[in-house]
């Protein structure tokens, strides 16, 4: 092995030292201030790190309930409420679980489903003014990876199990629950939103198996209409209705990577159109709408390898209309995400031109740990995973050469 000292870094050895004093205290001080604009902002961090989560609004109080911890998937009962003060933790869920559904009648907040490995048939309804759970009538099979959307007081919970069409009815009246007719395509990690009394049901799958479907359901003559189909097939995401529009946000299409993808739907007019990306690639998360804004919670840039406990804010009326194709202006290396992190962290980066692109990962001395890209590539917006799995906690500094372009950035890692 040739020795330290006749390694060349790209940046000189003064730069390098100028470097690791500047980003050092960045990385420390400023770790989350990039990556907010285009109508997107981070606004805080959930309180128990966790992905698959439930999410709603009761009486403009945000709810998380749910969900697993990273990789080796653990149920939780996690139950933590935000109204702009510091977080409140309530009573946990009586049975602990994720990939649940969430659904708000009268201010009552139901949890239905859910569970890993084994999926459950629980329902149980939470009560935010006393802090009480109740138990409810079962539901009529195992659901996991289930949505569900309300229409006049009525819980519809549809799909589930990675390939399920089963849409089911609970009335909270009667504590009843009802078979009606099946989704015409399967839909586990599938996607639903209420709008104009109709069950708008969005894509879902498995690996290799992600779907474009759209479908509406009309509780009235329960029957499913074919709509237009999502530009981008995926499951593990979400939809949410604001301003009379469908914004599907994130999701996989493998299980590992998640996307970035934000594609608005026209329920009148039957229209797609892509938006700009979020600013972090997620799958697997909780949100929910609160005064005309989307909050993202949590989730997954890489299957469940690592999870993120941040929450994101988008306004959809601060993006551009129509299809966002434009190809990047400059040559712009992000700030990686999330930093500090463990043990995984996403690397984003723009190219104006074609170039043979190298991204490589250093330690403080200078030695090359990794190399994460090395090819040719065209103009567009890219990222990438590094997993720092079996690396020690430090500073380390990313370098993208791109052509006779160079960035260098500083990040932390901490186990």
């Amino acid at each position: 092995m040739r020795p330290v000292t006749r390694f060349r870094h790209p940046e000189r050895s003064s730069g390098l030292r100028t470097w690791c004093v500047i980003l050092f205290s960045l990385v420390l001080i400023l770790p989350y201030a990039w990556a907010q604009g285009g109508g997107w902002a981070k606004k805080m961090t959930l309180p128990t790190l966790r992905g698959a989560l439930g999410a709603c609004v009761v009486g403009q109080k945000l709810y998380t309930v749910g969900g697993v911890t990273t990789s080796p998937f653990t149920d939780l009962a996690a139950n933590e409420v935000h109204d702009l003060n510091p977080w409140a933790v309530k009573s946990p869920m009586p049975t602990p679980r994720g990939w649940l559904c969430v659904a708000v009648v009268n201010d009552t907040m139901y949890a239905i489903g859910g569970g890993y490995p084994n999926a459950t048939r629980k329902l149980e309804a939470y009560n935010p003014a006393t802090n009480t759970w109740t138990q409810k009538a079962d539901l009529l099979g195992e659901r996991r990876a289930a949505q569900a959307g309300v229409v006049n007081g009525i819980i519809y919970c549809i799909g589930g199990n990675q390939s399920e069409r089963n849409c089911e009815a609970y009335d909270p009246v009667t504590n009843t629950w009802t078979r009606k007719s099946d989704r015409p395509v399967s839909g586990g990690d599938l996607a639903v939103t209420v709008y104009n009394g109709l069950v708008y049901t969005f894509g879902g799958g498995y690996t290799g198996t992600a779907q474009k479907n759209v479908y509406a359901y009309d509780p009235q003559t329960d029957t499913w209409t074919k709509k237009a189909d999502m530009p981008t097939a995926r499951f593990g995401f979400q939809t949410y209705l604001v301003g009379g529009k469908i914004y599907a946000i994130g999701g996989t299409q493998m299980m590992s990577d998640a996307l970035k993808t934000v594609e608005e739907y026209d329920p009148v007019a039957n229209t797609w159109k892509t938006r700009e990306d979020m600013p972090v690639p997620l799958a697997w998360f909780g949100g929910a709408v609160a005064n005309n804004r989307i909050y993202v919670i949590s989730g997954t840039p890489d299957g469940g390898i690592s999870g993120t406990g941040d929450i994101w804010e988008y306004d959809p009326t601060m993006t551009g209309v129509g299809a966002s194709f434009e190809l990047p202006r400059h040559f712009v290396l992000e700030q990686n995400y999330p930093n500090p992190f463990n043990p995984t962290t996403v690397i984003s980066y723009q190219l104006s031109v074609v170039s043979g692109v190298n991204l490589r990962v250093f330690d403080l001395l200078g030695r090359e740990v990794a190399v994460l890209v090395n090819e040719e590539k065209p103009a567009g917006t890219y990222s990438v995973i590094w997993n720092a799995t079996g690396f020690p906690s430090g500073l380390y500094f990313y370098a993208l050469q791109a052509g006779i372009q160079r960035q260098t950035k500083g990040m932390m890692l901490i186990k």
